[in-house]
Formats: C-alpha cells, sequence, structure tokens
C-alpha cells in the first residue's frame, strides 16, 4: 500500500514537471542580406586563396625552392587574417559559424565542378563512338581530343577538390 501511494505522488509530480516546461518557439529561417551574402562570397574567395597558397608552398618546399615558399606563406598568412577579420565582422552581424559555412560552399562547387566535368567526359565518349559508328573519322579524331582535354580539365577539378578539403565522392560522382 506504502508502495503503491509513493507511485502516485512520483506520478503526480512527474506530470506537474512536464506540466511546467514551454514549448520551443518555431524556428523561423534566416534570411541572408545582400551584403552577408558579399561577405561570405568573399570569405569563400579567401579560403580557397589559402588553400591554393599553401599548396603551392607545399610544392616549392618539395621542389627545394625556398624563396617561392617563403613568399607563398606570406601570402597565405595574409589571406588566413582576412579570414579571420571576415569571420569576426560575420559573427558581429549573427552568422552561426561563417568558416564551416564558406567550407561547405567551397566544397559543394568542387564536386559541382566534377559532376560537370565528368559529364562533358561521357558526352565527348559517346559522341566519339557516334562518330565511329558512322565512319567520320576526322570527327571522331576532333572528340577524342576533347575527351582528352576533358579528362585532364577533371583531374585538375579532383585535385583542386581535395585540396579543399573534399575527401570522399570525388570519384563516385
Amino acid at each position: 500500500m506504502k508502495k503503491l501511494g509513493l507511485l502516485a505522488v512520483a506520478v503526480l509530480l512527474s506530470a506537474a514537471a512536464f506540466a511546467q516546461t514551454t514549448t520551443p518557439p518555431p524556428v523561423t529561417p534566416v534570411t541572408k542580406t545582400p551584403e552577408e551574402k558579399a561577405q561570405i562570397k568573399d570569405l569563400r574567395k579567401d579560403i580557397k586563396a589559402y588553400d591554393n597558397k599553401k599548396a603551392e608552398a607545399k610544392a616549392a618546399i618539395n621542389k627545394g625552392d625556398d624563396a617561392a615558399a617563403k613568399a607563398d606563406i606570406a601570402a597565405a598568412k595574409a589571406d588566413k587574417e582576412a579570414i579571420k577579420t571576415e569571420k569576426s565582422t560575420l559573427k558581429s552581424e549573427g552568422v552561426k559559424h561563417p568558416v564551416k559555412l564558406a567550407d561547405k560552399e567551397v566544397k559543394k562547387a568542387d564536386v559541382k565542378a566534377i559532376k560537370t566535368e565528368k559529364t562533358d567526359l561521357k558526352t565527348a565518349k559517346a559522341t566519339e563512338q557516334a562518330d565511329v559508328k558512322a565512319g567520320d573519322i576526322t570527327g571522331a579524331q576532333t572528340e577524342q581530343a576533347d575527351a582528352k582535354a576533358d579528362r585532364k580539365e577533371l583531374k585538375k577539378d579532383i585535385r583542386e577538390a581535395k585540396r579543399d578539403g573534399v575527401k570522399h565522392h570525388v570519384h563516385h560522382v
């Protein structure tokens, strides 16, 4: 009997506790002003420039060119400072995690560029096959050259995407 009474009291107290909690207000989507969009675009450009300068510095170090490496490192430091100032400006305007947001957008743009190059490559190969079946040798040769150029661009885009932090979905796109 005593246990039943304690159970009833516990149920009533927990019901009272749940009744006092308030539901959070509905989340309204945050709309960005054109100024914020422009600043995030600048931040994306600075992030890409920073990544490129770091990669160039690493390549110069591997080649043994210390002067070029020092210049690239100095440029990367300047880009890093620009990223920090833009980050603080965007945070003061209410943008949450501006660097993460810009990184995501950079990666999304890299994956989109890779997808575009892959579709161009597939189109060039299909056109080449159609030209071969039709007996158009010169057309097939030009399409083969286009496919070679597309492959070269695809490899370049994959390298840039890896440099920007895209680790997966690059070859499976």
